[in-house]
């Protein structure tokens, strides 16, 4: 039975999100709450451990948050749940997207899906940040307000020198090394 649900509840996922794996993220949240899969914590734990492996993020959590509540069948029956839907999708619409390339239904379409793609983008980076980002007003030397120094400095690099992805995450585990963990801080 187990497996059907995780079958049933990421195909639901992979079939109503659009935007990739970040815009999916509240979804996957949602439906971990109400299936009581697990605790917020142990899925951002899911989401901070999906980030730093390789392949996409709503990949990554189905397939963990699987192996967490079916074992390894269950990881492979949520990540092949997921990809059902845009399988099947693409299938379907390859041909018919080559015939409608400019009619005006499909950009008012794609013209209505952005923003709200954006937004579930945009609530994926505030749900992260609230788990990551516990401040404490009297407390302007925390660590986290030093996280906040660590984020904004990644976004202008990343935005203004367009360093590689990669490379930033990298410094900024060496900085979190040097900082915190060597000296023993956390």
């Amino acid at each position: 039975m187990i497996y059907f649900e995780l079958f049933i509840t990421y195909f639901k996922i992979g079939l109503f999100s659009f935007g990739g794996g970040l815009a999916m993220l509240p979804l996957i949240e949602h439906e971990m709450m109400i299936h009581q899969w697990m605790t917020h914590a142990e899925f951002m734990n899911i989401v901070a451990i999906s980030q730093m492996t390789p392949g996409a993020i709503a990949v990554n959590c189905a397939t963990y948050i699987g192996l967490k509540v079916g074992g390894v069948p269950g990881g492979i029956i949520a990540t092949a749940g997921l990809a059902t839907p845009s399988v099947l999708v693409i299938l379907a619409l390859t041909s018919i997207l080559a015939k409608i390339k400019e009619h005006p239904m499909k950009r008012a379409f794609f013209f209505g899906i952005k923003p709200v793609t954006i937004g579930l983008i945009a609530y994926a980076g505030i749900m992260i940040g609230q788990n990551t980002f516990l401040l404490d007003p009297k407390d302007w030397l925390s660590f986290d307000y030093l996280k906040i120094l660590l984020t904004v400095i990644c976004f202008v690099v990343l935005y203004k020198y367009k360093v590689n992805s990669i490379l930033m995450i990298g410094i900024a585990g060496v900085v979190g090394l040097l900082l915190f963990g060597l000296i023993g801080m956390v």
